[in-house]
């Protein structure tokens, strides 16, 4: 019976398919910037199908689409230099399914990436505070709706959160169920829905203990004296972003580092927006922006083994080596 259920599980698990009615799929961010960014394309193109992502499952989507004579946007991701290669053959075998594909991004790419993908895309890879910022600006939309989505994806972006609006919606993106209809109602100009600010004022509780939890952080300082700590959210389940954000408001801090159950590392800027901390994530072969990025460092087969047995109990020798760049930053 235990085998029967296994081999049905593993049968159960098979590609989505994201085949539309929509002429336009819209793969974007799964964090306030990105939905933000989706919700900017849909008010362009009058319609659009959601697929929310994040760099590390960016060539998984990307490879299980099978639609033609669609419109691919692609916003608020740059690809990993690992997965280059299955990027660059999907992106083929789309545009050769008479697919437009359209990538905006304002992320630091991979040498020599936007050449090689631009074979099969229109890229537009350019500095900006936030991804919504620059979507805005190639599609030239500049009504009073999103000049008020690119505020609120710049004020996220760049890990501020000084506006109610982008602390609402980035709490509401707590429980990733909510991003479809949230991103609908973006689409619509409705940035303080009602149901926004109701699962707004329920994640709210969370809050509280997350001022709690980080006054209780030990504070480390790197070898040119940034201040900043490691917050392990494997142990706390805590919203990574917005706990370093508090952590950096208690205890005066450059920076936070983050420690994901997916095993990756973030970093994010605290009260210091001039610290590069995009060298740490580029070295494992992570990518972001200058006071928003991270890595997922792979693991080796006895990490795998390691990290299985005790879980959260245990922080991978990969993972340390990123701690340890990140100490001597």
């Amino acid at each position: 019976m235990k085998i029967f259920n296994i081999l049905k599980f593993f049968k159960s698990k098979k590609k989505p398919s994201f085949n539309t009615d929509k002429n336009v799929i819209i793969i974007s961010h799964d964090d306030v910037d990105g939905i933000i960014c989706a919700s900017i394309i849909k008010r362009k193109f009058g319609d659009g199908f959601y697929i929310p992502s994040s760099p590390r499952n960016l060539s998984n989507h990307l490879a299980e689409l099978n639609v033609e004579n669609k419109t691919i946007i692609l916003s608020d991701l740059s690809p990993n230099e690992e997965q280059l290669d299955s990027i660059a053959q999907t992106l083929e075998k789309v545009y050769n399914s008479k697919c437009e594909v359209i990538w905006i991004d304002h992320h630091s790419w991979p040498a020599d990436s936007i050449e090689r993908l631009g074979k099969h895309a229109k890229i537009y890879v350019e500095p900006a505070i936030s991804a919504a910022e620059l979507v805005a600006k190639v599609f030239g939309m500049n009504d009073d709706i999103i000049e008020n989505l690119v505020r609120i994806a710049n004020d996220a972006d760049s890990a501020t959160y000084a506006t109610e609006e982008a602390i609402n919606i980035n709490r509401a993106l707590r429980n990733k169920k909510r991003l479809q209809y949230i991103f609908e109602v973006l689409s619509e100009g409705k940035i303080n829905d009602e149901k926004i600010l109701k699962w707004a004022k329920k994640e709210q509780r969370n809050d509280e203990k997350i001022k709690e939890y980080v006054k209780t952080l030990p504070v480390y300082t790197t070898k040119s004296n940034f201040r900043y700590t490691i917050i392990d959210v494997r142990k706390t389940k805590l919203p990574g972003s917005l706990t370093g954000k508090y952590a950096s408001l208690e205890h005066k801090l450059d920076f936070t580092v983050v420690i994901y159950s997916n095993r990756s590392v973030s970093l994010y800027a605290g009260l210091n927006k001039n610290v590069n901390l995009l060298k740490i994530a580029r070295r494992f072969n992570g990518g972001g922006h200058p006071f928003a990025c991270g890595c997922s460092p792979k693991l080796s087969l006895k990490s795998k083994i390691l990290d299985k047995l005790f879980g959260k109990r245990y922080t991978a020798k990969e993972i340390k080596e990123v701690l340890k760049a990140v100490s001597e930053l």
